[in-house]
């Protein structure tokens, strides 16, 4: 383990960095110019305490919870996020804390682990609360669904699947999996509401398949092309045998 690695896996460190980060993105979101699209829609659904299923792209995480206070608010519509036991996503996981988004914790490493958190995520959405999560979080491939879950959420509760596009001009880009973006002071970001996805409780598995790469296929289309939109370098989905 390299000693950054090392350093990052200390719980006392993440909860500092997470204040950090806290503060840096508050002075961030206080100073982004962002460009709103389609959020009507999502307001006018959710308005009776409908519950949905939010996703995004990992390395787009970093205005998530400004569209959701600024557009839905966290006391009127909490949100659950799901977020990996990987140094990653608990740091993430405490960072979104601070915003008011409470935290679901899983590991793919751990069978009864995951089955409670499919479970405790039902029944969740079944009374009225939203779940968001990283489709190809905590360590990709970039820009594929590593996980069918948000698909076997949406069958079990009836609760759509809801796409959310983020990108920002002239971004800070990490040397990361997922060339993490990080918005710039005073710059402009675009923040998009994609098509809601219903997935039918009989569906067949090979049909439940093609909803999955359909979806994905369109959600890599759109963040294309709302980066073409502000000027941001090409980012391609990392192959699906990518680790």
């Amino acid at each position: 383990m390299s000693k950054l690695k090392k350093i990052l896996s200390n719980n006392k460190i993440i909860d500092i960095l997470s204040v950090i980060a806290f503060w840096f993105i508050k002075f961030i979101y206080f100073s982004t110019f962002v460009e709103y699209r389609n959020v009507d829609k999502l307001k006018d659904y959710m308005k009776d305490g409908k519950p949905i299923i939010l996703v995004f792209w990992h390395s787009r995480c970093f205005l998530i919870t400004k569209f959701w206070n600024d557009k839905l608010g966290m006391k009127k519509h909490p949100i659950y996020g799901i977020f990996s036991t990987h140094r990653d996503g608990r740091l993430i996981g405490k960072m979104f804390g601070f915003f008011g988004v409470k935290n679901i914790l899983t590991s793919s490493k751990s069978t009864m682990q995951a089955r409670s958190v499919v479970i405790k995520s039902i029944k969740l959405l079944k009374s009225g609360v939203s779940i968001g999560f990283t489709p190809d979080g905590p360590i990709g491939p970039r820009m594929r669904f590593v996980s069918e879950s948000a698909f076997l959420f949406a069958k079990a509760s009836g609760v759509p699947v809801v796409p959310v596009y983020i990108s920002s001009k002239n971004p800070k880009l990490l040397n990361s999996w997922d060339r993490f973006m990080i918005t710039k002071p005073f710059h402009k970001a675009i923040i998009e509401v994609g098509d809601f996805l219903f997935v039918d409780r009989n569906i067949s598995d090979k049909d439940f398949q093609k909803v999955k790469i359909d979806f994905e296929n369109k959600m890599v289309d759109k963040t294309i092309k709302l980066d073409r939109e502000l000027g941001m370098p090409l980012i391609m989905p990392a192959d699906i045998d990518e680790t």
